[in-house]
Order: structure tokens, then sequence, then C-alpha cells
């Protein structure tokens, strides 16, 4: 039992940077470098009618001091099952206490309770994600029966020097993304990333489109695109992340590298990461990363590997059925 300690649902908006702040705390302690803004959690839920703050977010506080929070994010996969993501985040200097795990328990529970009261017509499970090392968020998802589904490399490329020079495939061009463009790249990578075993159909929706455009990662002045003609066939989208200036590092980030079928085995794929990370040392910045999933058969590891990418950290996706 802890003195003082009360659990509240989410108040209002200014629980963003609450919860933002522990998140970085915990992840930290985790091992894991990562920052969700308050920003980025304010356009999530500003822009997906489906998702509600005040049901999905608990507040821990001890003496009125928020210390800890659990957050629930339901989602189809592309199977047709419902998994409801979840994580509890706790500071360090409350991690020798069993806070963590009782969050973690009320998450599966409130879980629980909206599983019931919205019916599925499929199979519903329980997931989370962590960095596949040892670490205190890992050991609890599995001390609580998660089993590891989908395997994930975050990938490095240490400098950007010495870059291969890969020239685009007779015929294509890479022009400039402007905004009458946005609606074509989003389809075309829909199109492109179909066939990938994490895809979900639900997330190229209206609102999922708004949500990308107003995402803090959005910046297509850094993009490179593929046109044949007219024809968007291919885009490597990246970012410089906002976690850069709390983590002292310059970094860019290939979030999606997409070629569409009819344009592949070209040396398009090598040409757009080429240009990008051209762009990437123009920008004045040092190092570029990407992820990968490690199951794939597409010669993505070989492609990332041959342009100066190694391994830097593994993740995995965990889940559970729903009793």
């Amino acid at each position: 039992m802890i003195d003082g300690l009360v659990f509240r649902r989410f108040k209002d908006k200014s629980d963003y940077s609450v919860i933002s702040s522990i998140g970085r705390k915990s992840w930290e302690a985790d091992g894991v470098e990562n920052i969700e803004t308050e920003e980025e959690l304010a356009s999530e839920y500003d822009n997906l009618s489906n998702r509600d703050p005040c049901s999905e977010i608990v507040v821990a506080e001890v003496i009125g001091e928020p210390v800890a929070y659990g957050r629930i994010s339901p989602e189809p996969d592309s199977s047709g099952e419902r998994v409801f993501w979840h994580i509890a985040h706790v500071v360090p200097e409350w991690r020798k206490t069993a806070l963590r795990l009782a969050i973690f328990r009320f998450n599966e529970m409130q879980i629980q309770l909206v599983a019931e009261n919205q019916p599925w017509p499929g199979k519903t499970s329980l997931g989370a994600w962590a960095l596949n090392e040892p670490n205190d968020w890992r050991e609890m998802v599995l001390a609580e029966g998660y089993t590891p589904v989908m395997h994930f490399y975050e990938m490095i490329r240490q400098n950007l020097e010495d870059i291969p020079d890969n020239p685009l495939p007779e015929g294509l061009e890479l022009r400039a993304a402007n905004p009458e463009h946005y609606p074509g790249i989003w389809n075309a990578r829909k199109e492109a990333l179909r066939e990938k075993p994490w895809f979900v159909e639900s997330r190229y929706d209206r609102e999922h489109y708004e949500l990308w455009l107003n995402g803090s990662t959005f910046m297509p002045d850094l993009w490179q695109v593929a046109w044949d003609g007219d024809r968007i066939v291919g885009m490597a989208e990246n970012h410089i992340p906002p976690e850069n200036q709390a983590f002292d590092r310059k970094r860019g980030h290939t979030q999606i590298l997409f070629v569409l079928p009819r344009w592949r085995r070209r040396g398009l794929a090598k040409a757009l990461l080429a240009k990008s990370l051209v762009m990437m040392r123009e920008r004045g910045l040092e190092e570029a990363t990407l992820d990968v999933e490690t199951q794939n058969t597409s010669g993505e590891m070989q492609l990332y590997e041959g342009m100066g990418y190694k391994v830097a950290r593994k993740y995995a996706h965990y889940k559970k059925p729903l009793d």
C-alpha cells in the first residue's frame, strides 16, 4: 500500500504534458530513447473519433504528484483481429513498488470492460511492444503471459559519408511534394504497403489521413518522391525526429520507403535511400535511422546493410488472448 496514492481519469489537455514527461522518464529507465510529445498526443485524440482519452488514460498520483499513467488503444490488425495495445509508465523513483504492475493490471481490466461493451466478430487480444533486451517493462510483459509475435530492428547509419551514387532508373524523376500531391502519395503508400504483415487497412481512412497531415513528423520538404510521368511510383518519407534536441543528436529518420510492384527490382529503392542520405547531410544531420520488420522476405535487410546501416536495437510486439 502506498500512502496518498490515487488513481484518476484523464482531466483535460494539460494532462498531455504530464504523461509526456512521465513517459520520457519511464522509457529512459527502460533503455528506450523515445518521447511522445504533448502535441502528438493531442493530435491523435483530436483527429481520431474512435479514441477517447477520458476512457483510455489513467493517471496515478501520490499526494497530488503525478508519478505514473496507463494508456490503452484498440485497433484491428491485418487479419481482422482486434488488439488492445497498452502501456504502463512509472517514473524511476517509484519502480521498486508494485505500482507499475497495478497499472498494468488496471489496463487489462479496462480492456476487458471495453471488450464486453463493444462486441467484436473476431478474435480480441491484448498487445504491448517492448525493447527486446532485459528491462523492467519487457520482463513484466513476459511474466504476465504475453508472447512475442513480431520483431523489428532499428537500424542506424552512424555517419553520412561515402554515400553510394545510386542513380534513378531511366525514365523516372524526383519532384517536390506539393499539397495537391498529398492524396496521391497517401494512396500510393497504401497500395505499396498492403502486402506487409503489419499493414492495417483501417489506418488509411480519412481520419488517419488527417492525422498524418497534422503529425509532428509530417515534413514534405524532406521527402524523396519518384514519378513515372504523372504516376507516383516510389517514395522515401523522411523526417527529423522531434526528440533530436532532447537527446542532443543530429539524426534523420526514414519512416517509410516504398516502391510500387511494377517498378521494383530496378534499383529505385536504393536510389531513393541514397538521395535521402545526401539530403540529410546537406541539412546538417550526422546520422540516419530506419526500422524494418525482421521476417520480411523482400530483401530489405540486404538493401539497408548494403547502404551502410547496421542493427542498433531490437523491438518486439507481444500479444495475449483476451479471456
